[in-house]
Order: structure tokens, then C-alpha cells, then sequence
């Protein structure tokens, strides 16, 4: 916009100098030739600047046409002279001719106009631009916008005003927004009010608590009334621990609020840094050789006496000391140096532990962040201790910085002034404090039971001196034996205390370790912590569900995240229970009990099953010798059967020759011819049937394709009644062949197999039938569908089939005749031979009504195909 006005100004001054120009050519007299050679160079400069100025106008016309803002012009009376399209439209204008020579009052509201003119008349009055107005509109559509409108005077070649030009954007989003923002700002600040007020009271709301818990636990650990047992002993003291610990992260809270609120004050005093740092060093020492860290110190005894906070100073040097050694592993080593530097004194603690990553140590110093804020990670903290030590090292007036190494180690350090000038005194004296109501020894109200400790900054003692798992076996401990994976030892040891009474407790201290645990010892329970170095409780579930072997181990987390997503998360990566932090111990102990029963109960139908198992294989495979001795005796009745079938003809065949062998050899001679012929064509059939048989034994194993012809049913039904006529009288058992008079369609089968077919059937009709009984045999025409086909009929009065039997009438080697009387072969090679040719076969029986099968067979087509 600015540009614009600046674009504006010079065309102004360019087309005063134009009219000067022009005026002074007009009026001049006749020049000389000298004359007339200036003038011919004025009248080179006029041209050019002519040109320049066509050029200008041709941009500024441009700029106004594209510019994405409203561009209008008016004169000294307010008149709009033009404006731009955007200006049209917000005017509803439209073209310029519609505008020209109007006003405000003309194209806007009364009120907004008189706004207008108002600001008109004091930029041409005054003769100085007006920028950045917020103007509220009314447009003609009724909508209200908010404009930011810059309006620049125009002036002629002399210099007098003679106009504005103005220009203006539509603000009404962005100041929407900002009204939306101071909303929200104000919100945010009422809500961080309401959260430091409501922190200030639940601290103090908390220390009185506090102060009743500590008080008296520091009476009956000092043993003044009675000795305390071991266990309760331990007891009391992971529970002073505890105390502590809550006591110092409610005074970081307090000195966070009271540094945010802006109320935290500096009590100045003489301190001898030296000694005081000794000090604690020397109360660490314990800590540091438990952890097998080396701990050393190195001071400047020059240092003497400096200005200082006491009880800030201590809070610094403790969280850098706590941290060190809370990062350092066994067997490295922290340095903590006190020297002088250019009027400061620095303390410094220099570590050997892992270091931190350069793109994380801009985090450090930052409220409630932490390095490893993840599941895994190994040291617990809430993210407030070096933040608040950076805001109290500033409040005295020094810096706390960081230098570190990855894979080396780290060095922190806080400079802070060797003299008072000008620091004690820029800080108000503190008015005196009320005096301060009997508090109990100990309490967290005591200044001396108050005052920061090395070991409110470490973690506690572990229990176990030993490794994590611990018992022999359950030969000495039957009781179940629960799995405790807790990386906290307090946790640890007060969870044990809980589960030993009634269970063997093993000890983990995170998920890799609990693995190697339940590989060598297969607990019935697992309690465990979700939050744990390098593998946190919920990747213990995944591993340990993944494993058919350990998935049936119940398991129980434990967390003090105690929001449902974290206990949907816990149960659908396969958790059986899930019990927030605090949590009830008898409830805990029910759950676990709980467990145990249901891990027993799993064990028990683990069992069960194999048990079943070992049953049904078993079963199998006593079935199995059961199929076998089955089929060993299906075979015996087969050879039986076989045997029986092949000795009548054999027998027939072996008399009939053996008879005519002894008439010769009597010397009666031979029998005449007819008796001969009749023996031969005896022998004849009784070999063909023998034939036969094995024939059909052979291709029902062998399932050899035969060839087929076209054939005469009526001519086989005969010759197979025929055949079966000697049976049916051997039987006195009246056959009767029975064909419908029409002539019957020919059908493609192999003739042989169909005769085969026709005498299983005749035969079993007249095995079926009783002396006196009849057995039927007819054939007729008789289509299915669009398929012309015959059917074949043979129907007996005998005893009839039962219904169970019907279903396995087909099998091979069944058979309802007594063994040796029946092959059971006869009706199966039937079913195949109809099959084959895509016919069907079906039995129709009723016990004492006798039985008919029914065969139907497609007949031949006229191109020879069925």
C-alpha cells in the first residue's frame, strides 16, 4: 500500500513539472538561436519526461486495476473523481460512470459516511496521509465489514492539496480471529490461574498430611518407645522414603508456582559453600557406593564465604548430584568440583554416564520434559528438577549450562556471584513471617526434617541383595508361585509383602528379565509394572502370549496411568487383569488368588485334554485293528463265498467227467451221442459260469473299459431267462419273462456285461424266492425327459429286504445271504455296469412283500450314440 502512495506522489510531481513546462514554452518570446537551441533542449526534456510520465501513468493504471484492494480518488469537496473495480463492487457501482461525481453519503450509510468525511477533511486540511484507519461498514447488502483504509492527499503542480487518494483492505477475518484469539488467550490465562491457585492449595492441602505421616514415622523409627521388628522396621522405612519423596515434588511444586506467579524471593545469607557442599557429598557417598559408583570432590579452599540462597542452592546442587548418580552405571565415576571463575564461583558435577543426544539438550532446561518420556524408560522424575534449577540459579543472579558427550558422559555446572554488591541489595528484605504453629518432628513442615536430601533424588535401597529369582523349587515351596516384574525397589518389596503369605514371590526388576525368569521357572502368576527399562510391561504381554507354551500364564498389570485408554490398551494387547495405581491390597490379593485359580483351572483341562487325547488315539487305534480284523473276515467270507460259488460248477464239471472216465473205463464204452452232448454243453456252462465269475472279479478290480455294441434288449432278457432257467427249476421257482408287445429301442452296451447284469439280479430274485414263488422279468419303452431309454424290470415275491440294508445294497462285498451262499458282488458290479452307461438302477423292497429292481438304460440314438 505504501509503495502505491509513494507511485502516487511522483506521478503528482510528474505532471507539475509537465504544466510548468507546457506554461513556460506558451508564454515565452522569439529566442535568439543560441535561445532557440536551450529551448530545443527543453522541448527534448519535455518529450522525454512526457514519455516517462505516459509510462508511470500506464504502471500506476496497472497497479490500480490488479491491486487486490479497494482504490478510490476524490477532489477537495469530497467528490469521487474514480476507483478501481474492487471499489465498484464494495460501492455496487458497478462501472465508473456510476460513481463519478458522487459522494459518501450517496454510496454509503449516513453513519459510515460521516465517519468518512471526517477523516477526509483532516487529511486534505492537515496535507498529511492517514494510515492504518480501522473504519467499521455497513455495505449496501447489509453486511458489516471492518476496513483498514490508508488515505494519502493529492496535490497539484504548485504544491496545493487538491484531493485523496485512498486505499483499503477488508479486515473483518482477521479481526474475527483476533477476537476469537483474545478469547482464548483470556481463557488460557484464567485457566493457568486457576491451575497455579489450584496447585498452590493441593500442595499445601498436601504437606499437612504430610506432616502427620512423617512426624510419626520419624518417632517410632528412632525407636524411643519399643524396638521394632526387622520387617517392620523395613516396612516403616520404605514408607518414610516414599514420604519424602512426595514431600520434594510437592515443594518443586510450590517453588514452580511461586517462580511462575512471579512471588518466589531470595533469602540472602552468608554461606560457606565449601562446607556446605562437603556435606552433601559426603551424604551421598552411601548412595554412590551402593550403586558402585566412585564419588570425588575437588574445591578451591580460597573460596570462603558467598551470598546465597541456603535452602535454593542446596535444591540445585542435590538435583545435579541426584542425577548424576541416578545416571551413571556401575562402575563409572562423578566428579564434583567448587572453583572461583571472574567474579563467580561455579560448582560443577561431571558424570560418566551415557551423555545426551545434541538435538535433546535444548529440552533439559524446559518445564515438565523429560529426555525419555517413553515406556521404557529407566529412571523415573517428573520433569520439573532442572527447570526449576535454571529459574532458581537466575533468581540469584547465575546460569546453569550443560556440556555433554554422547557415549562419554555429561558435565553440568551453575556460576553464581562470589559478592554481594548489588545482588543482596536489588532483592527486598522479606517482612518476618508469622510465627509457625508446633509441628511434629519429622513432619513435612519441620525445617530441619525439610531440608533437601541426597536420597530424596535417588532410588531407594534395593531389597534384594541377590539375583532376581530366588526358592529352589516347589518341592520346598508348593504354595503358587507368583512373578513380581517391578523396576521400582520399594514397589518390589511392598508387593512381596503383600503375595508371601500365601504365595512362593519371584522378583524381576523389568520384561527382558521376567522372560528369563519364566523360561526357568514357569510361575503361576504375573504382577506386573507397565513403565519399566528396556521392556516395559505391555511388550512382556505381547512376547508372552505369542509363546503356545506360557500364553495360558495369567497376567496382571499394574500402572499409575490410570486413564481408560491406558487399560483398554493393556487388555487388548492380552493382559488378563489390569489394577490402577493406588490400588487396594486386599483387592489385589483377591485378583491374584483369582488368577491362580484360573491358571489351576486351565492346568486341569490342559490335562484333561491330553488325557482325552491319549484316549482318542487309543480309540483310533483299537478302531483301526477293529477295520482290519473286519476286513480280514470280509475276505474269509469273500473266499468262502468264492469257494463255494467256484465248487458247484467245478464239482458239476469234475462228476460229469469223472462218470464218463468210468463208463469208459468199465468197458461199457461211451454213452451215445445226445448223452455225450448233454454232458459237454453241461460241462460247457458250468466252466463259462466259472469263467465268468473270474472275469468279473478281474474287472471290477481292474476297472478295464470294455467295448460296447448296439443289442437287443428283448434278445438278452431272453437268453438271460434261458440261462436262469435250470436254477428256476432246481428252486421250483416259477420265471416268467414278461416284455411289453411293442418293439423295444435298441441300446449301446457290451452284450456280455449286460447279460451279467441280468443274471445277478434273476439269480438273487430267485435266491430270494421260496419254492412255489414266481419271479417276473419284463422290459419296456420308457423316455426321461427329451432321453428315450428302457427300463427293465425284475420283481420276485420272496422274503423282501429290510430298510437298514437298502442303503448298503450296493457295497461291494455285501450281501443278506448266509456265508458261502453269496459273494455280495453281484449287485455291486450291477450298479457299476447301469452307472457306466449312464443309467440308474434302484430297489424297491418291503420285509414279506417282496423286491423289485428297477434298471433303466438310454437308448440308442439314430447316430449310433446314447
Amino acid at each position: 500500500m505504501r509503495r502505491l502512495y509513494r507511485l502516487s506522489a511522483r506521478v503528482s510531481k510528474l505532471l507539475q513539472a509537465s504544466r510548468a513546462r507546457a506554461e513556460k514554452s506558451r508564454t515565452s518570446r522569439a529566442a535568439s538561436p543560441a535561445e532557440a537551441r536551450v529551448r530545443a533542449a527543453d522541448i527534448a526534456a519535455q518529450q522525454q519526461a512526457q514519455a516517462s510520465l505516459e509510462q508511470q501513468q500506464a504502471v500506476l493504471k496497472y497497479v490500480i486495476a490488479n491491486v487486490p484492494h479497494a482504490i478510490f480518488w476524490k477532489d477537495r469537496q469530497g467528490r469521487f473523481l474514480g476507483g478501481n473495480q474492487n471499489f465498484l463492487n464494495d460501492t455496487n457501482t458497478r462501472v465508473l460512470e456510476n460513481l463519478v461525481g458522487k459522494t459518501d453519503f450517496d454510496v454509503w450509510g449516513k453513519q459510515d459516511a460521516e465517519s468518512f468525511v471526517r477523516v477526509d477533511r483532516e487529511v486534505i486540511e492537515r496535507g498529511t496521509p492517514m494510515l492504518d484507519i480501522e473504519e467499521p461498514l455497513l455495505r449496501p447488502d447489509g453486511e458489516r465489514r471492518v476496513l483498514l483504509t490508508s488515505k494519502v492527499p493529492i496535490r497539484d503542480e504548485r504544491g496545493e492539496v487538491t484531493g485523496l487518494l485512498g486505499i483499503y483492505a477488508d479486515i473483518t477475518e482477521r479481526k474475527r480471529m483476533e477476537v476469537e484469539l483474545q478469547k482464548a488467550k483470556e481463557a488460557a490465562d484464567a485457566a493457568a490461574r486457576a491451575k497455579g491457585e489450584f496447585l498452590t492449595v493441593m500442595s499445601h492441602e498436601l504437606r499437612t498430611p504430610l506432616s502427620l505421616i512423617l512426624g510419626p514415622l520419624q518417632s517410632l523409627l528412632s525407636g524411643q518407645d519399643e524396638p521394632l521388628s526387622p520387617r517392620v522396621q523395613a516396612d516403616l522405612e520404605r514408607i518414610q522414603r516414599s514420604g519424602r519423596r512426595l514431600r520434594r515434588l510437592v515443594d518443586d511444586v510450590l517453588d514452580y508456582q511461586k517462580i511462575e506467579a512471579g512471588k518466589m524471593q531470595v533469602d540472602w545469607e552468608a554461606v560457606d559453600v565449601t562446607e556446605l557442599v562437603a556435606d552433601m557429598v559426603e551424604e551421598a557417598r552411601p548412595a554412590a557406593e551402593r550403586g558402585g559408583v566412585q564419588l570425588s570432590l575437588q574445591v578451591d579452599p580460597a573460596l570462603g564465604t558467598v551470598p546465597l540462597d541456603r535452602r535454593k542452592f542446596e535444591k540445585i546442587a542435590l538435583n545435579l548430584l541426584g542425577n548424576a548418580l541416578k545416571f551413571t552405571p556401575a562402575g563409572g565415576r562423578v566428579d564434583v568440583g567448587l572453583r572461583r571463575a571472574d567474579g563467580l564461583f561455579e560448582l560443577s558435577i561431571e558424570d560418566t554416564g551415557p551423555g545426551i543426544p545434541p538435538d535433546q539438550r535444548h529440552l533439559l532446561f524446559q518445564r515438565f520434559q523429560q529426555i525419555d518420556a517413553s515406556a521404557t524408560r529407566k529412571h523415573e522424575g517428573t520433569g520439573i528438577g532442572l527447570s526449576l534449577a535454571k529459574e532458581l540459579a537466575e533468581l540469584m543472579g547465575g546460569t546453569v549450562g550443560v556440556e555433554s558427550e554422547p557415549g562419554v558422559g555429561s558435565r553440568f555446572f551453575v556460576r553464581l556471584p562470589r559478592a554481594a554488591d548489588g545482588v543482596m541489595a536489588s532483592r527486598a528484605p522479606r517482612a518476618p513471617e508469622p510465627p509457625r504453629p508446633s509441628v511434629p518432628p519429622g513432619g513435612a513442615d519441620d525445617p530441619v526434617a525439610s531440608r533437601p536430601r541426597v536420597a530424596d533424588h535417588l532410588a531407594a535401597p534395593s531389597p534384594r541383595a541377590a539375583p532376581a529369582v530366588r526358592g529352589d523349587g516347589r518341592a520346598e515351596a508348593p504354595a503358587p508361585r507368583v512373578l513380581v516384574v517391578e523396576d521400582n525397589p520399594d514397589m518390589a518389596s511392598y508387593l512381596e509383602g503383600i503375595l508371601s503369605a500365601e504365595h512362593e514371590v519371584l522378583l524381576a526388576t523389568n520384561g527382558r528379565e521376567a522372560l528369563e525368569v519364566v523360561g526357568a521357572t514357569r510361575p503361576d502368576v504375573i504382577v506386573s509394572d507397565v513403565m519399566m527399562p528396556e521392556m516395559d510391561g505391555f511388550e512382556l504381554v505381547r512376547r508372552l502370549k505369542r509363546e503356545p507354551e506360557l500364553r495360558d500364564i495369567p497376567i496382571l498389570l499394574l500402572t499409575a496411568r490410570a486413564s481408560r485408554a491406558e487399560a483398554v490398551g493393556g487388555l487388548e494387547v492380552g493382559a488378563d487383569e489390569y489394577l490402577s495405581k493406588p490400588f487396594d491390597p486386599l483387592e489385589l490379593k483377591a485378583r491374584v488368588r483369582a488368577a491362580e485359580r484360573l491358571h489351576r483351572a486351565y492346568l486341569e483341562l490342559a490335562a484333561k485334554n491330553r488325557e482325552l487325547a491319549a484316549a482318542l488315539k487309543r480309540l483310533s487305534e483299537t478302531q483301526e485293528e477293529l477295520l482290519q480284523a473286519g476286513k480280514m473276515a470280509a475276505i474269509g467270507t469273500l473266499v468262502a463265498g468264492l469257494s463255494h460259488e467256484m465248487n458247484n460248477p467245478v464239482s458239476v464239471i469234475v462228476m460229469t467227467a469223472q462218470l464218463l472216465l468210468r463208463r469208459h473205463r468199465k468197458g461199457h464204452g461211451l454213452p451215445d451221442e445226445a448223452a455225450i452232448i448233454k454232458a459237454l454243453g453241461t460241462i460247457e456252462r458250468q466252466a463259462n459260469r466259472c469263467s465268468d465269475l473270474v472275469t468279473a472279479l478281474l474287472e471290477y478290480a481292474r476297472g478295464k473299459p470294455v467295448g460296447r455294441q448296439p443289442c437287443d434288449v428283448r434278445e438278452a432278457l431272453r437268453r438271460a431267462v434261458d440261462l436262469s432257467g435250470p436254477r428256476a427249476r432246481e428252486r421250483r421257482v416259477h420265471l416268467q419273462a414278461n416284455s411289453a408287445a411293442s418293439a423295444l429301442p435298441a441300446v449301446l452296451v457290451n452284450t456280455s456285461q449286460l447279460e451279467s447284469a441280468l443274471l445277478n439280479v434273476i439269480g438273487n430274485a430267485l435266491d430270494a424266492s421260496p419254492q412255489g414263488g414266481a419271479v417276473v422279468v419284463g422290459a419296456r419303452a420308457l423316455p426321461r425327459g427329451d432321453v428315450h431309454g428302457v427300463e427293465i424290470d425284475v420283481r420276485d415275491t420272496g422274503c423282501g429286504i429290510r430298510a437298514e440294508d437298502l442303503s448298503r445294497i450296493f457295497e461291494p462285498f455285501f450281501t443278506t445271504k448266509p456265508p458261502g451262499q453269496g459273494t455280495g458282488l453281484g449287485l455291486s458290479l450291477t450298479h457299476r455296469f447301469i452307472q457306466e452307461h449312464q443309467g440308474s438302477i434302484r430297489i424297491e423292497s418291503a420285509l414279506g412283500e417282496g423286491t423289485t429292481v428297477r434298471m433303466w438304460l438310454p437308448a440308442l440314438q439314430a447316430d449310433g450314440a446314447e
